[in-house]
Formats: C-alpha cells, structure tokens, sequence
C-alpha cells in the first residue's frame, strides 16, 4: 500500500516537472574551461606553456518552439608572456534553429 502510494507520488512529481520544463523560455548555464597545453623541448632549448582554467557563463531566449537566441560570456587568465598576467575575454552572439522531431 505504501509502496504503491510513494510510485503515484513519484510519478505524478516527475509528469509534473517534466511538463513544466516544456514550457521555460529562458536558460542560464555555467561551465569550465582549461586550456592544457604541451612543453615543448629541442635543440636544447626548453619551453613550458602555460596551464590555466577559466569560466564561461551563457543565455538563451527561446522566442519560439524552434528558434531561440544565446548569448555566452567567457574567461580565463594567461601568465605566459614573462609573468604577466593577460586577460582573455570571449564574447558570443548565436541563433539556433532546432528541427521539430517528426523531420
């Protein structure tokens, strides 16, 4: 008897959240990015790169079920250049057209 309640429970939530997130129009997103390069060495001459981590943060609008614009924000940090440290921003506009899944 409880078993069976706590599986209607369960599955009415989860019909519950699976619908609502049909219907958001907006989505933020955060994520990781490195940048893991190789030494290189040769002829006697040795040269270490530089290994650095940064953050990359985006939007997106659906205007529509298949169209919808995302804008990214992007950022990590180079000590390569004799210690100094350089900024390396990336910015980007996007539309993205998603096919409907009968196609």
């Amino acid at each position: 008897m409880k078993q069976g309640l706590f599986v209607t429970i369960a599955s009415i939530l989860l019909f519950t959240i699976a619908a609502m997130a049909q219907e958001v129009r907006n989505e933020v997103s955060v994520q990781g990015t490195g940048f893991f390069t190789k030494d290189s060495n040769g002829n006697g001459i040795s040269r270490t790169t530089t290994k650095t981590g940064g953050l990359e943060v985006g939007y997106r609008y659906h205007i529509n079920n298949w169209l919808s614009a995302e804008a990214n924000y992007g950022f990590d940090q180079n000590t390569q250049n004799m210690f100094q440290m350089r900024d390396n921003p990336e910015f980007s506009l996007t539309y993205i057209a998603s096919l409907p899944m009968w196609l």
